[in-house]
């Protein structure tokens, strides 16, 4: 049984800067989205944003734009570049941070030069919004820990302005698992992975030896495992490790629901606006507890096309007040019986 120095209070909790992955559920217009972000801001609780790479930030205009959307009032967000990363990987399978490929690896670290030098003008132009920018382990399953430790070295020594790096965890590779389907981290996993980067402990032997950070997504962690038990032990693994930085919550769902198929990596809500999601609030506010020298949380997901913005923020701030130790009463059962017994470890 975990002790209480294994746990952060809810106070402790609702002190830490809370994100939202805003990009997951905003409109797609540029008036809806000026909107919607006013509606955050509004919130109160609402520090910063995940902010997808390239999205709004290659072109000069957009990021402009964007940098007036969140100059002064989203100042503790997060640059995650796992978009154009995934459409780099499709494109070009030796593409990624961890490729064995030389020259797949290259274009990945120039990548990352790129988000680093729009991060840099749009710091220049409207004062420092980011904290943080996510580094991810690609290619899917042929990601290599050395080229990957390389990659982090190496970008870890440019000058960043004070952001600080972490490495987001992703759903994991097959290719190191034995006869049995067993990966080295004790999971079974005889699936086809949808990213399949590194196992979770070789990101933060990585992490321990660049002097960098990790963060988790609860739902990337869930569909790893195919349950709802190992991102809690994700989150209390990184801590321990004492690299843990961030934990953002999405869903997931063993079943096909509006938002994509089974086991997508789709950012579904809770299980209080999704009954077929299997993060429930209680397993929200568990896997948060653990959460001990995180820096952030935070929250993203998915919404019906046609939901009203008011809407949109209420499912984000269930996934909130859960988070902060206050789930609310009777929003959890389902979620609680899918957990059990859902991940095999």
């Amino acid at each position: 049984m975990p002790s209480a120095k294994d746990h952060v209070s809810p106070a402790a909790r609702a002190a830490l800067p809370f994100i939202v992955g805003a990009y997951a559920s905003q409109p797609q217009d540029a008036a809806g989205q000026a909107e919607y972000y006013d509606l955050l801001a509004a919130t109160g609780w609402v520090d910063g944003l995940e902010v997808p790479f390239p999205g709004q930030l290659r072109d000069p205009a957009t990021r402009y734009h964007l940098g007036e959307l969140m100059a002064g009032r989203f100042t503790h967000s997060v640059l995650t570049p796992i978009p154009g990363t995934m459409m780099s990987v499709w494109d070009d399978p030796t593409f990624g941070l961890a490729s064995p490929h030389p020259s797949g690896r290259a274009r990945a670290v120039e990548f990352l030069r790129e988000a680093h030098d729009a991060v840099a003008s749009l710091h220049a132009d409207h004062g420092p919004v980011f904290r943080w920018v996510a580094l991810h382990s690609a290619p899917t399953n042929t990601c290599d820990p050395e080229a990957f430790a390389t990659s982090v070295a190496e970008i870890a020594a440019w000058d960043w302005g004070g952001v600080e790096l972490v490495i987001e965890h992703c759903d994991e590779t097959t290719a190191t698992t034995d006869a049995a389907g067993i990966s080295p981290d004790r999971v079974r996993r005889t699936h086809t992975p949808e990213k399949g980067f590194l196992l979770l402990g070789d990101e933060i032997a990585i992490a321990q030896e660049y002097g960098v950070g990790v963060s988790l997504n609860w739902g990337r962690s869930a569909v790893g495992s195919r349950g709802a038990t190992v991102p809690a032990e994700h989150v209390a693994q990184a801590a321990a490790a004492g690299v843990l930085r961030g934990v953002l919550f999405s869903g997931a769902s063993p079943e096909a629901t509006t938002y994509g198929s089974a086991w997508l990596d789709g950012h579904l809500p809770a299980t209080t606006d999704e009954p077929a999601s299997i993060m429930s609030e209680q397993l929200i506010d568990a896997a948060a507890s653990r959460a001990v020298g995180a820096d952030y949380l935070g929250a993203k997901c998915c919404v019906p096309a046609d939901a009203p913005l008011a809407r949109r923020v209420e499912m984000l701030s269930h996934i909130h007040r859960a988070a902060i130790g206050a789930p609310g009463a009777g929003a959890c059962a389902a979620g609680v019986g899918a957990a059990d017994g859902a991940a095999e470890s």
